[in-house]
């Protein structure tokens, strides 16, 4: 009886040790916040080159499998005949050197040609603004001319709305940007260091690659060693699933968008629109965007390219209206296949949430992270009602008005 009310007051005096502990840690918390907050940063950017680094490896990582697979391997076996060592070593190098040549290639053409072009678009725009402006107006005129009391409502709304426009430019835009670019020519050794990391980075992303599997062995090692054989096993299917689910989401929608960016380009070209790279860049990138991107990438490309002729803006309308039809048809399910599984609405809501929260990133990794989250939560939930011998099926409770403690399903009459 003695050593039960020993016990008692040990377990108090190690509850009431643990809430002044961590009491004492929030208050600390709360006191230095400010130096906590920098520390935290101090370390973040420490670690950028390995962020850089894992993130490289993790896009390069089925660029280097299909190489491996497709190619390098089957070299590798006409050269090295049996020796399998070898054949992975080379078959390995080979394809992370293609990778690299093929990531500096894409990175050099982006510098070299893309980002120009867009700069000319947008200073293009800027400097014609008012002439395009008036070819609106003057446009709006012949359309009402045989209303000349609807025309002079439009042209004085219209007015009023440039000069707004143009008062925004000259006092607000105008200013920032040349703030921006000041900023910017000011952070050369900004830039350096960014570039520094991201060449380290690099090197970190070639390690990661040549040692990958055995740094995914002693991950696994790790989870046998410090939980339990059921445990580890769920918690490799839940990883394998969010790497099925992120991999096959993000790299379906870059090759989806880039498809359709190029499209877009060609069409530019053909129909001799304005700012063909520049739209074609809108339209590809926010393309990436589940269900609103297609409208964020249109809407501004349509006003761009409305200021140079309106008739031409109409064309460029109905030919964005056919091609996402054509992407949210045929290509996309093509190349996403069954896409995340969540229902219209929840993918919507992923959206939105994600969006709000983290911007164009949310926006863009949502839908696959709310997916993991959804499966991971409906995994537990059919769990626990197999270990308590409910339905699982969701369509099993539509009628149910209560279960019984006999487990007897009670419908509505």
């Amino acid at each position: 009886m003695r050593e039960k009310i020993d016990n008692k007051y040990f377990y108090w005096g190690i509850t009431f040790l643990g809430v002044i502990t961590a009491s004492i840690i929030l208050f600390f918390t709360i006191y230095r916040w400010k130096e906590i907050v920098n520390f935290i940063i101090y370390l973040l950017k420490i670690f950028t080159p390995i962020f850089y680094g894992l993130l490289m490896a993790y896009i390069f990582s089925p660029v280097l499998k299909f190489l491996e697979e497709k190619y390098f391997s089957k070299l590798g076996k006409k050269i090295f005949k049996k020796n399998k060592k070898r054949v992975k070593i080379f078959s390995r190098t080979m394809s992370i050197s293609v990778s690299g040549i093929l990531f500096f290639l894409m990175i050099f053409g982006v510098i070299k040609y893309i980002i120009p072009e867009m700069f000319k678009s947008i200073n293009m725009i800027i400097v014609n603004t008012p002439l395009y402006i008036e070819n609106v107006k003057e446009w709006l005129i012949n359309v009402f001319a045989n209303d000349k009391e609807m025309q002079e409502i439009i042209i004085k709304n219209y007015d009023n709305a440039t000069t707004y426009l143009m008062n925004y430019i000259n006092n607000s835009l105008m200013p920032s940007m040349n703030e921006i670019i000041s900023q910017l020519s000011n952070s050369i050794l900004g830039i350096l260091k960014f570039i520094f990391n991201l060449i380290l980075g690099f090197m970190v992303a070639i390690y990661v690659l040549i040692g990958k599997d055995k740094f995914i062995a002693q991950a696994k090692k790790m989870m046998y060693a410090f939980l339990n054989k059921n445990q580890a096993k769920i918690v490799l299917e839940n990883v394998r699933y969010a790497h099925k689910m992120f991999g096959s989401f993000l790299y379906g929608k870059v090759i989806d968008s880039l498809i359709i960016g190029i499209i877009c380009f060609i069409f530019m070209i053909i129909f001799k629109m304005p700012y063909a790279i520049l739209i074609a860049v809108i339209v590809g990138v926010t393309n990436i965007i589940p269900y609103f991107g297609p409208f964020i990438g249109a809407i501004p490309s349509a006003l761009l390219i409305l200021l140079v002729s309106p008739t031409k803006c109409l064309t460029f309308v109905i030919f964005i209206i056919i091609l996402q039809q054509f992407d949210g048809n045929i290509l996309e399910p093509k190349i996403l296949g069954s896409k995340t599984g969540l229902k219209s609405f929840w993918v919507l809501f992923a959206i939105l949430i994600f969006g709000g929260l983290f911007g164009f990133l949310g926006m863009l990794f949502g839908v696959p992270l709310f997916a993991i989250i959804y499966t991971f939560i409906n995994g537990i939930c059919e769990r626990r009602l197999y270990d308590k011998n409910l339905p699982i099926n969701t369509n099993d409770y539509v009628n149910v008005d209560f279960i019984d403690d006999d487990n007897e399903v009670v419908y509505f009459r």
